[in-house]
């Protein structure tokens, strides 16, 4: 035996820490889990412990709900959670296309666009800005035509917030004309209108283009028009 070993072997054993915490109960784990779930499965037994407590549930963090079912079967489970929570539909899920889109995903905002049709749910304003700036971050031309449409079929056309990411969105994704051409026909524009359409023109290299909308712009000054060209 080496001379290590025999000198671990004279040690005396320590003391085994006894921790005085109380055991935690099912409770405390359902607690924890109330805010930390992560599956339909965790879910489910959170719902089944509320049930069991006579709980409101109005205490699920709906937009976990929203986000944990939105790609999974479970997702009419979600909306039936939702509704019976009291809460308004469209701003629970609105929530979620909020995070989807400001995600490294903002493809899943779309995504999930497509299941709230599948199942109805009604959709506002808000809903079409998140879809919109989805688009934009990955310069999704296709589906923000798509959007588009939607926009004008529910009569949010006239939404100047999302007139204006529209024609951010074509210009972003290289199609000026449309963008120039949805510019053209807006009733009303303000400053953000302006800028967006002088700037895009700018990077595009149409610098004509941008200086005749730049000219026609109510209020300008030859700062601006210089800072929009550096």
């Amino acid at each position: 035996m080496s001379q290590s070993l025999l000198s671990l072997s004279s040690l005396p054993v320590p003391e085994t820490h006894k921790s005085n915490s109380p055991k935690p109960t099912s409770e405390t784990l359902v607690n924890h889990l109330l805010y930390t779930f992560k599956s339909p499965f965790e879910l489910k037994q959170i719902h089944a412990h509320i049930i069991k407590t006579n709980t409101s549930p109005s205490v699920l963090p709906l937009s976990l709900v929203a986000s944990v079912c939105a790609f999974t079967p479970r997702f009419p489970y979600a909306t039936k959670l939702i509704q019976i929570s009291g809460k308004p539909e469209n701003v629970v899920w609105n929530s979620c296309l909020k995070d989807f889109a400001e995600s490294d995903r903002p493809i899943d905002a779309i995504r999930l666009f497509c299941r709230l049709c599948e199942y109805g749910v009604c959709l506002d304003a808000f809903t079409f800005s998140f879809l919109l700036k989805a688009c934009t971050k990955i310069s999704d031309g296709f589906d923000g035509r798509i959007v588009h449409g939607f926009i004008e079929k529910l009569g949010f056309q006239s939404n100047l917030f999302l007139q204006n990411s529209m024609v951010h969105l074509y210009a972003v994704c290289g199609e000026t004309d449309d963008a120039r051409q949805l510019f053209d026909k807006m009733s009303q524009r303000d400053i953000v209108t302006w800028n967006i359409m002088i700037t895009q023109l700018v990077k595009k290299g149409k610098v004509d283009d941008a200086y005749e909308v730049f000219d026609k712009m109510p209020e300008r000054n030859v700062r601006s028009w210089t800072y929009r060209r550096t």
